[in-house]
């Protein structure tokens, strides 16, 4: 997504530690608010190096998951870390986006694209807070979930791409083989080379991004508008 959708970095809004707090504390209804309270500051603290981290790239190498860091808080307050908690937890930790964040130029008319030429769209993200119904949150705030199909994350397949977890999950979704997938992607790494070495094709497009040097993809394209151009045209040659 960053990179790709919308711009690399995520900001971190002033209100963003208020509303963690009250969505946190339904998430923890019925327990001690002074502990949810302590609860909530271990985890605004905790996960500060991570946030700071996004503002730089979403691509920025995960030093501790956002699982492993709400068990670690949850521990420390004598509350017990099952896995139900930790989604809670972890799905409150996840703000929505609001219309002050908007994405790339040229992404509402990508997908939109994408389906006018017969094809699904499923978006594979690798995320830290947000799983798939945190970013229908996003696109329907967005106006731009009538273009989605489904949505895979990292946080859902349980691997960061470049593992081939993420692609696979989004593929058996999708029904169908691996060479009627094409990938979209910012990152060679992670989006190019495990697409290809799973046999589909892929575009990078670089418009948040430098020109690449070179590229094992498919096609490269500067901007979103010239995708919409090179995959029309690798589908409907001629």
């Amino acid at each position: 997504m960053g990179g790709t959708l919308w711009p690399n970095s995520w900001p971190i809004r002033q209100t963003d530690g208020e509303g963690r707090r009250r969505r946190v504390a339904a998430a923890m209804e019925g327990h001690d608010p002074a502990l949810v309270d302590a609860l909530v500051e271990d985890l605004l603290r905790s996960s500060r190096p991570q946030d700071e981290a996004r503002t730089v790239s979403t691509e920025a190498r995960v030093v501790v998951g956002a699982e492993e860091l709400i068990a670690g808080c949850l521990e420390r307050h004598g509350l017990a870390p099952d896995p139900q908690t930790i989604g809670r937890v972890r799905r409150a930790m996840a703000i929505p986006v609001d219309q002050d964040f908007q994405p790339l130029p040229g992404a509402r008319e990508l997908l939109a694209v994408i389906h006018g030429l017969g094809m699904r769209n499923v978006i594979a993200s690798n995320t830290y807070w947000r799983d798939a119904a945190s970013y229908w949150d996003d696109f329907r705030l967005l106006g731009m979930a009538e273009h989605i199909d489904h949505i895979v994350t990292s946080v859902d397949a349980g691997h960061l791409k470049p593992n081939p977890a993420v692609f696979e999950v989004a593929m058996r979704w999708a029904r169908v083989a691996a060479a009627r997938c094409v990938v979209i992607g910012n990152k060679e790494e992670n989006d190019v080379e495990p697409a290809l070495r799973l046999g589909m094709r892929a575009i990078l497009v670089h418009p948040d991004d430098p020109r690449p040097a070179s590229s094992r993809a498919d096609a490269v394209a500067a901007d979103l508008w010239e995708c919409a151009r090179v995959l029309r045209d690798m589908l409907e040659p001629g």
